[in-house]
């Protein structure tokens, strides 16, 4: 089995990016593979400096991460809500 830089999936993820900022959910619809599996790429990528976090997206629940090829890196915000105990 290949590397996984040299995979062809980092190349998909980057094709995608390119056209525009996507969470792992938009990620995952475009290029055809489940978010658990798509995150250890997106990881690499972002460590490598190849994409950054460009924003986050929360609705309900934790924000997740809105990642891009271009633009300033935004902090995680705040929590909303606390949790109960």
């Amino acid at each position: 089995m290949r590397p996984r830089a040299e995979q062809p999936i980092p190349k998909l993820i980057l094709r995608d990016l390119e056209l525009g900022p996507a969470t792992v959910n938009d990620l995952e619809e475009t290029v055809g593979i489940n978010r658990k599996n798509l995150r250890p790429y997106l990881k690499m990528l972002h460590e490598s400096e190849a994409i950054r976090v460009v924003g986050w997206e929360q609705k309900t629940g934790p924000a997740l991460p809105v990642y891009g090829i271009e633009g300033q890196v935004k902090k995680r915000p705040k929590v909303k809500y606390e949790r109960r105990s």
